[in-house]
C-alpha cells in the first residue's frame, strides 16, 4: 500500500493494520525561540507572546485556526536521560514454566526464532527477536502472546482495539485482577493505569469481520479498495498466532463469537522509573488482554527489555517549544487552510525507537528509550466537515519532529471513523 503521512487514530483502520506514521524533521531553528519555564514561575510566555503557561496549562492561539488550550502532563522536567535497551535475558522456556497451566505442552520453532508452546487447551507464542511482527517498524520488539483456543480470534478482533473506559465495576476489578496475576509471572514492570472496557459479543464480531473481510464502514473508499481481504499468514506477521499456525493459514469468515465471549478488554503501559513507555502512537500499548468468564482469553505483552541505567540527563525543550515544532509543522502543510486544530493536551513521556539495518527493517534486540513531547490536537477539516484526532510527536531533546500529523504533500488528512464499543 501507498505509503502516506496521516492523521494517526487508532480506529477501525488500525484493525485492518493501516496504521501508517508518517516521519517528518523540521528544522527547530524555523520555530520560534522561547525561554524555558522555570521552576515555580507562575506564567511563561513565549517571545511572540502567543502562548500562555500558568500551573499545568498553556493556552493560545498560534493562528486564526490553530488553538491551544491544553493540560501540560509532566510538564516539570527540565532534563531527562535516555535508556539503551537489550531483549529479556528469559528464555523462551522460563516463559513457558511461568505461563502455561498444564505443564504437558508441545514444543515447536518457526523461522529459526519464533517458539511455540501448546496444548489442546491453550497456546503460547514467544517471539523475542520481532521476527514474525515487522508490519511496522516502529513497533517491533520482544513479545509474548498467551491464549486459549480462541486465541487467533481474539488477537485479529481486539489486537489493535482502543479503550477509552476505565471501569471500577467488581467485574472488571476482577478481570484486570486475572490479567495482572500473569504480569506478575514476568520481568516486567507495568503502569497501574489501566483502561478497562467492556466488551460483548456483538461488538467483537464487529471488529472480526473488519480484519477478515475488510469491510470497515466510515472509511473513503479509496482506502477500503486497498484492504487485502483476508490475505495468507505470511502477509499478517503482526497477528503472531495466525503466523504461527503456517504460511498458508488464514482467519475463518465464518466464526462467530458467541455470549459465553462477553467479557473485558484491557490495555495497559511498561514503565521504566515512573515513566509510561510506548512504541508509537499506531501502537501506545505494550499489552492488551481479553477477559470473559472462562478466564483470560488473550494476553500480548511487546516491550520485553531490560535498560542500561541511563545516559547522564540532556535538557529538553520545554512545552511551548514542542508546541512551536508542531505549529509549525501544520504551517509549512499544503492543505493548512483547510484544517482548523486545537491543542488538546501536551503530554512528556518516552517512545522506544528502534536500530534499524541496512535494508531499513526494524531490530527488536537493539533499541532505546527517548523523551518525546506528545502534542495532541482534534483537527477538523473545515472544506468537508469532518474531524479526526492526531498526534504530533517531537524529540524532547531537541525538538525536532518524530512523527508528523499533517500532509507535505497534496493528499489529505485521512478521517477514520471510529466504531462506538456500544454500537
Amino acid at each position: 500500500m501507498k505509503k502516506r503521512i496521516i492523521a494517526m487514530t487508532l480506529t477501525a483502520a488500525a484493525l485492518a493494520s493501516l496504521c501508517a506514521c508518517g516521519v517528518n524533521k523540521p528544522d527547530i531553528e524555523a520555530v520560534t525561540k522561547q525561554p524555558k519555564s522555570s521552576e515555580g514561575a507562575s506564567v511563561t510566555v513565549t517571545e511572540k507572546k502567543r502562548l500562555t503557561v500558568k500551573n499545568n496549562s498553556i493556552k493560545g492561539d498560534m493562528s486564526e485556526k490553530f488553538h491551544v488550550n491544553a493540560d501540560i502532563i509532566n510538564g516539570d522536567k527540565t532534563s531527562m536521560p535516555t535508556y539503551v535497551l537489550s531483549k529479556t535475558n528469559m528464555t523462551p522456556d522460563q516463559f513457558a514454566e511461568k505461563l502455561m497451566s498444564d505443564p504437558d505442552y508441545n514444543r515447536d520453532e518457526i523461522d529459526n526464532s519464533i517458539v511455540v508452546f501448546s496444548n489442546d487447551k491453550e497456546k503460547l507464542v514467544v517471539d523475542l527477536d520481532s521476527i514474525g511482527k515487522q508490519s511496522n517498524p516502529l513497533e517491533a520488539s520482544p513479545n509474548i502472546t498467551y491464549a486459549l483456543d480462541k486465541g487467533k480470534e481474539f488477537e485479529a478482533a481486539l489486537k489493535s482495539q482502543a479503550p477509552y473506559n476505565k471501569l471500577e465495576t467488581t467485574a472488571a476489578k476482577q478481570a484486570l485482577a486475572q490479567v495482572k496475576e500473569m504480569l506478575d509471572k514476568l520481568p516486567i514492570t507495568y503502569d497501574d493505569d489501566f483502561y478497562v472496557d467492556m466488551i460483548d459479543y456483538t461488538t467483537l464480531n464487529m471488529y472480526y469481520s473488519f480484519c477478515v473481510g475488510g469491510d470497515a464502514p466510515g472509511l473513503p473508499d479509496d482506502i477500503t479498495d486497498q484492504i487485502d481481504t483476508n490475505p495468507p499468514a505470511s502477509l499478517r506477521t503482526d497477528q503472531i498466532l495466525l503466523y504461527s499456525e503456517g504460511r498458508d493459514a488464514v482467519l475463518d469468515k465464518d466464526f462467530k463469537f458467541t455470549k459465553d465471549d462477553n467479557g473485558f478488554v484491557i490495555k495497559g503501559k511498561l514503565k521504566l522509573n515512573d515513566m509510561p513507555v510506548e512504541s508509537s502512537f499506531c501502537s501506545p500499548y505494550s499489552i492488551t488482554a481479553a477477559v470473559s468468564s472462562r478466564g483470560v482469553e488473550y494476553l500480548y505483552v511487546e516491550n520485553l527489555y531490560v535498560s542500561d541505567n541511563g545516559s547522564s540527563d540532556s535538557s529538553i525543550v520545554t512545552p511551548e517549544q514542542a508546541v512551536e515544532a508542531a505549529y509549525h509543522d501544520y504551517d509549512v502543510s499544503s492543505g493548512k487552510d483547510k484544517y482548523e486544530v486545537f491543542v488538546r493536551n501536551v503530554s512528556l513521556t518516552y517512545l522506544k525507537e528502534n536500530g534499524l539495518s541496512d535494508s531499513g527493517s526494524a531490530i527488536a534486540s537493539k533499541a532505546v528509550l527517548k523523551p518525546v513531547w506528545k502534542v495532541s490536537m482534534d483537527i477538523t477539516n473545515v472544506e468537508e466537515g469532518y474531524g479526526t484526532f492526531s498526534e504530533t510527536q517531537v524529540y524532547a531533546d531537541s525538538g525536532k519532529i518524530m512523527v508528523s500529523s499533517f500532509l507535505q504533500g497534496d493528499e489529505k488528512i485521512i478521517n477514520y471513523a471510529e466504531p462506538s464499543a456500544e454500537s
